[in-house]
This record gives structure tokens, C-alpha cells and sequence, in this order.
């Protein structure tokens, strides 16, 4: 397996990325690439929230329930 690093093809000694952390890995970069202090989520429990960082299937906390909810819709 090679890579590209700055711009040079090096061999890498490591093993590929297991499905599963290749998707750990995107979503933490969505989370940082994507933080939008006006994006709205849709929870199952009530209405839109604002939450600049979530995306779909994340836990947050709703206010209105006091208990964690399920991400089920994002807006910009």
C-alpha cells in the first residue's frame, strides 16, 4: 500500500483502516470540517434545535425532554 504525504508517494508500513474506523475517521472530520453555528437538527422528542456540530445519528442532549435524543434530520 503507498499514500501520499505533502505531496510525496511513500510506502506505508502501517495496515489499511478497518471499515470501522474508517468510518470513526469520517465522522470526525465532518464534525470539525462541518460546525455551522446555523445549523438546525430535527429530533424525534419535538422541533428543531440549533447544534453547530451535529450530523444525523448523533445523541444529544434536548432540553425540553432532559434526556438524550437521536439526530434525525440536519439543515443549514
Amino acid at each position: 500500500m503507498a499514500r501520499i504525504v505533502n505531496g510525496r508517494l511513500l510506502a506505508s508500513t502501517t495496515p489499511a483502516l478497518t471499515p470501522q474506523d474508517r468510518r470513526k475517521a469520517e465522522r470526525k472530520l465532518a464534525k470539525a470540517v462541518q460546525a455551522n453555528p446555523l445549523r438546525v437538527v430535527r429530533l424525534p422528542c419535538h422541533g428543531p434545535i440549533r447544534d453547530p456540530g451535529a450530523v444525523v445519528g448523533d445523541w444529544i442532549w434536548c432540553d425540553k425532554c432532559s434526556d438524550l435524543a437521536r439526530v434525525e434530520a440536519v439543515s443549514e
